[in-house]
């Protein structure tokens, strides 16, 4: 990976390498065969169907509605653009699951009118690319489906689990919207009457009625995640069809199937090849000679929980989430598991920590959708960033120590 080779073949190479040398009474044919079983898995179908629901709906005005409702409930207090794009990524999250597509279908709306209104730049773009995470914490997540696969957990159980910590991180950055508002004197617009606020509520029904479908019918056993992933699209393309009326035309339907194809790929074929090496590291026993060799350090929870958010933390500045998860939680599952913290807790703990990273120099890939948005180099609006990552970063740490926060609805649904 330091040579700069992908990701997924850099895996394949170590993989193959190692049975090579070390386990050459293995056939090679086991790389694979165990890539494909990697994929080949009903519950992944989630992942394209949902980021082809997303990509569908930035293509409508499914967005500008939401948007609207945002303005009516807080287009009165000052800095209001800044606190919508906030609400907005909170409201999106619900339907993208991805924080690269919010922060393209916010940024490409937001940024131009908080420019408009002489919002500071820095603040802008550093509020748009750290809002978009929270399209990663709450349901539906791809990178929480990822982590149900490698850890046997339920979906279901994983998305619920992402409700109070989304929420506690949508009003954190709600608070340092406001404080920095008052503090930088943004602008102050005015707000709508009562009546435009009832139409703005009416108008946005048919997005807002999205989440409710997929999440009430998971969370009612109406159907599972991934029958909800397929009624998310057809909800998306009938509702821009026969009651927005702006559904694309063909040409940009068959782009928009291409770009899902290609995203879809790449997240398999990484899928695939992680699978094969944690096997290769599973029959090596790195994770029990490392978590040995941990607990021989200290066998202290709290110094143990805290060295391993600092790791995920670290690397999450250099690689995105998906890999990570791949790659770590074969090798830390054990150990959490060793300290008393439960599967459930260490997976949403671990996936929170490594999101922190899409917006961390210098590989946060959201990062770079705000650079090519707005025209600004990532130094220029990191300081302005810093307040977003540390209240991250600092609810991390709370979710880990105070274990009600990933577990209470997960619980009261009778997951365990």
């Amino acid at each position: 990976m330091l040579l700069g080779m992908p990701i997924p073949y850099a895996m394949i190479v170590t993989s193959y390498l190692t049975l090579q040398f070390f386990h050459p009474h293995i056939p090679t044919i086991i790389i694979p065969q165990r890539v494909y079983s990697g994929v080949n898995s009903w519950p992944l179908l989630c992942i394209p169907f949902f980021m082809l629901a997303g990509e569908f709906m930035s293509k409508t005005s499914i967005f500008d509605r939401l948007l609207r409702l945002s303005r009516a409930i807080v287009g009165h207090i000052r800095g209001s653009l800044s606190h919508i794009n906030v609400m907005v990524s909170m409201m999106f999250a619900h339907m993208t699951g991805s924080a690269v597509a919010d922060t393209t279908v916010s940024g490409t709306v937001l940024l131009p009118a908080m420019n408009k209104e002489n919002y500071p730049k820095d603040w802008s773009v550093a509020v748009t690319v750290s809002s978009s995470c929270l399209g990663v914490i709450f349901p539906p997540s791809n990178q929480m489906i990822i982590a149900a696969l490698v850890t046997q957990q339920s979906i279901v159980a994983l998305f619920v689990a992402g409700f109070i910590p989304g929420a506690i991180t949508g009003i954190v950055f709600l608070l340092l919207s406001f404080f920095y508002a008052f503090k930088l004197k943004f602008p102050k617009s005015s707000g709508m009457s009562w009546r435009e606020r009832w139409q703005a509520l009416l108008g946005s029904l048919p997005a807002l009625g999205i989440p409710i479908v997929i999440m009430g019918g998971i969370l009612f056993g109406v159907f599972t995640p991934t029958e909800a992933a397929n009624i998310a699209v057809f909800y998306v393309v009938l509702v821009g069809m026969f009651v927005l009326r702006c559904f694309p035309g063909w040409k940009e339907i068959y782009a928009t199937l291409r770009r899902v194809t290609e995203l879809v790929g790449c997240v398999l074929f990484t899928l695939g090849t992680a699978m094969i090496l944690g096997w290769i590291l599973a029959i090596a026993q790195v994770p029990d000679l490392l978590g040995a060799w941990i607990l021989s350090i200290t066998t202290n929870p709290t110094i143990i929980i805290i060295m391993m958010i600092t790791l995920f933390l670290l690397v999450g500045t250099f690689m995105d989430p998906l890999p990570n998860i791949l790659i770590f939680t074969p090798i830390f599952l054990p150990i959490a598991e060793a300290i008393g913290m439960g599967r459930l807790h260490f997976t949403v703990v671990m996936v929170y920590a490594f999101i922190i990273g899409l917006i961390t120099p210098p590989i946060g890939s959201v990062l770079y959708v705000g650079v090519a948005l707005s025209g600004l180099s990532v130094d220029k609006f990191v300081k302005s960033l810093m307040p977003f990552v540390l209240a991250m970063i600092a609810v991390c740490f709370l979710m880990a120590f105070v274990p009600i926060i990933v577990t209470l609805v997960p619980n009261l649904m009778g997951f365990r």
